[in-house]
Order: structure tokens, then sequence, then C-alpha cells
């Protein structure tokens, strides 16, 4: 750990890797290496430019909040909490769209670093509230009672606050990154209409996906099920039973799901590599009814602002034919 310290840390290419070395020098008990190494992973997080090529599924955010997650945890150089914590607050006031990593690092950040919250005072609708202060409401609920909170301490506070809700209208087709298109088929392997569907109906979803960049990604395709269907046949189309879509050639998805609300597939696309893709899947007609066709999404998985969809619409199911 000495020598990577000494003589190696530069050749560490994300401030993640340094901030582990520091970690690790922290818990073996060399206080000033440690705090050298979260000094030289805070400036190459404060001055180091996105690269999407990573195939370590990493982020400037990610890094950033690893790195105050371990720097929090481990204290060797408690001075460069509150740097890492602004920029980590600025990362992530850059994105839309966070990834399961990013995620997941902010997560532990905030654990490591809530003991800082403890001196917090706050005013809340006239109660006074020591330490961290979370509160979640309906919107019904906020209507009929404001909520005010004020701040009481000696130094700034930061508030968040998150909206969860339902679109009043569904979100247009298109996306960047990828494109994506949804045909129906019946078993015969003719294009089949779902503005009208007899019960009972089984037809060939067929999902093609297109990545316009060529880098490493783990892509993720979800297809919402109509609620008048279920999923018939819990594989991937291109067995012998179904020969007329022998165009669809190998599946090369790396995991499928067949939930009950939902058909779900994982490629993995890499460099100079296929950057297109197909899944199929078999939905059967089951109850009568008009109901949302929602939308089929595609996205990169761990590069979220690069996603997907195609249109939603309506499907009519109607009564079997004689």
């Amino acid at each position: 750990l000495r020598y990577y310290a000494d003589t190696q840390i530069n050749d560490f290419a994300s401030p993640m890797a340094r901030a582990h070395l520091a970690a690790a020098l922290a818990l073996y008990g060399d206080a000033n290496r440690s705090g050298t190494s979260f000094a030289s992973a805070l400036d190459l997080a404060s001055t180091q430019q996105v690269n999407l090529a990573r195939s370590d599924y990493g982020s400037n955010l990610r890094d950033a909040a690893a790195m105050l997650a371990l720097a929090a945890e481990t204290q060797p150089l408690p001075q460069s909490i509150p740097a890492m914590t602004d920029l980590v607050s600025a990362e992530a006031g850059k994105q839309r769209y966070f990834s399961t990593q990013d995620n997941a690092w902010m997560l532990l950040a905030a654990r490591g670093i809530r003991a800082a919250d403890d001196t917090l005072v706050l005013d809340v609708n006239g109660t006074e509230v020591t330490g961290a202060f979370t509160r979640r409401l309906s919107g019904q609920a906020l209507a009929a009672e404001p909520l005010s909170v004020a701040n009481r301490s000696a130094e700034p506070a930061v508030a968040t606050i998150e909206v969860l809700a339902a679109p009043l209208s569904a979100p247009e087709a298109g996306g960047d990154g990828f494109t994506i298109e949804r045909s129906y088929y019946t078993l015969d392997g003719d294009e089949a209409d779902l503005a009208s569907v007899a019960q009972n109906t089984r037809l060939v979803v067929v999902l093609k996906v297109e990545l316009q960049n060529d880098w490493p990604a783990r892509v993720l395709v979800s297809d919402l099920l109509p609620g008048g269907f279920e999923i018939d046949n819990p594989r991937l189309v291109g067995s012998a039973d179904l020969k007329a879509f022998d165009w669809l050639g190998e599946v090369s998805a790396v995991h499928s799901e067949f939930r009950f609300d939902r058909f779900v597939a994982a490629f993995d696309a890499r460099p100079g590599g296929n950057s297109e893709f197909v899944a199929a899947y078999v939905v059967r007609a089951v109850s009568l009814g008009s109901f949302v066709h929602p939308a089929a999404v595609v996205e990169d998985m761990y590069r979220p602002q690069y996603a997907a969809r195609t249109e939603e619409g309506r499907v009519e199911v109607g009564p079997a034919q004689p």
C-alpha cells in the first residue's frame, strides 16, 4: 500500500481507485499517506472529464460519491469532507438520470456523513426538530396543510425535495443513443394489427433495438404488457415450433425474464461488435376490453441518460371468433 501511494498513485486512473487505496491505508493506520491519497483522489475528481467508454460502470458522480463514502468512514482527512460533499452535490445537480451505481454510492456517502446532521436544528411548522429530518406526504395532505421548514442552525442546511407522480400524458416515442421498434405477428409470420384482437389469439412480439454508440454497454429492454394480455410461452422465439421466424436468427440476450406484467431482456454490447439486437416472445389475448398499450423501453443500464421508447397506444380485445 505504501509503495503504491508513494510511487504509483498517478497510475490509478479513477478517483474511486485512489480512494480505495486511501481507505486501505487509513484502516492500516497510516493516516498521513491516507490523507495524501484522498487529496489526490479529490484533485482528480475535481478535474477529470467524463469518459463514456468506461467499462467499470463508473461515472464522475459514482466516483465522487464513493470517494466521499470512504473518506467519511475512515476520516483520515476530515477537513476534506465538506469539499467532497460539495463536489458530489454539484455532480448530482448536473444529472437528470442516475444509474444504480450512482444511487448506491450516494446512499453510502449520505450514511457516512450523517453524523454532521447531529447539530442541525430546524423549525418544522412551529416545532423544534434536531438532527436529520425527513417527511413523506401525499399531495392531498400537503394541499390541506402546507409544510413549513426553517433552519435555526448556525450553518447552512441543504433541503432536498422529491416528487413522485404519474404523467398526465404519455411521453412521445424517441430517445437518445438507441432506436427501438416493436412489431406483432401471427404464428404464421404475418404482421398483426393490434387495433382489434380476438380473445385467445396468440401473437409473436418482436423487439428490434439498435445501439447508436460504439462503446461497451449493458443494454436493458423492458416491454410492459397491455392489461388484457399475458405471456403465453416463457421462451424466446427461435424454437422449432415457430419455423416462420427463422429470419430472427440467433437471439443474443444474456438474460431474459418473463414476468406477470412485462418481458425483460438484457444484452451485452462490445466496441466494434454487434450493435443490433432482436428479442421476441409469445403473448395471448386473455381478457375482453380496451386497454392501454404501454411503450417498450430500452436503456443503457449504467448511462441511463441514453434510452429510447416506442409509442404508447391502446388495444381492443374482442370476443373469440366462432
